[in-house]
């Protein structure tokens, strides 16, 4: 790779980062990170049995104290609510409310839809080799310099 790539790649990335401007405004009351951890909720409540905190942080590759923030937010705003674990009383579940699983319709599912329909015309391929790149060179980058 030379130093033209390099410079293209990241002016690339910049554009690309520009798309989110696309995303639905979210309600007055949450920010678009807000909306994106209602969507990880959403799509962890597919394969788990119980969504902790902690799942969604994992997930999201941030700290517990932020997404405890963030939680705490989504809650205060009626959009999930926490409960006990099952198996664990020390540890804590979020769920979904009815507010929470109309937004990921209205902001989520439907954008998503939206979306595909709008990129129809580029092979699902070359978007899945965009995004095998990206993160292999997130990774590669971030290995080197965090």
């Amino acid at each position: 790779m030379n130093s033209k790539l390099s410079d293209d790649y990241i002016h690339a990335c910049m554009s690309a980062k520009r798309t989110t401007q696309f995303l639905p405004e979210p309600p007055a009351e949450l920010q678009k990170r807000h909306v994106h951890i209602i969507k990880i909720c959403h799509d962890l409540s597919l394969k788990l049995d119980e969504v902790r905190v902690s799942d969604v942080a994992v997930a999201i590759n941030v700290t517990l104290p932020s997404i405890t923030r963030n939680i705490t937010t989504l809650e205060k705003n009626g959009y999930l609510r926490k409960e006990e674990n099952s198996k664990d009383k020390r540890v804590v579940n979020i769920v979904l409310t009815d507010k929470g699983l109309a937004l990921y319709k209205k902001d989520v599912h439907d954008f998503h839809k939206r979306n595909t329909e709008l990129l129809a015309e580029i092979p699902e391929e070359d978007i899945q080799i965009t995004i095998k790149t990206i993160h292999k060179i997130y990774h590669l980058m971030e290995q080197e310099y965090i």
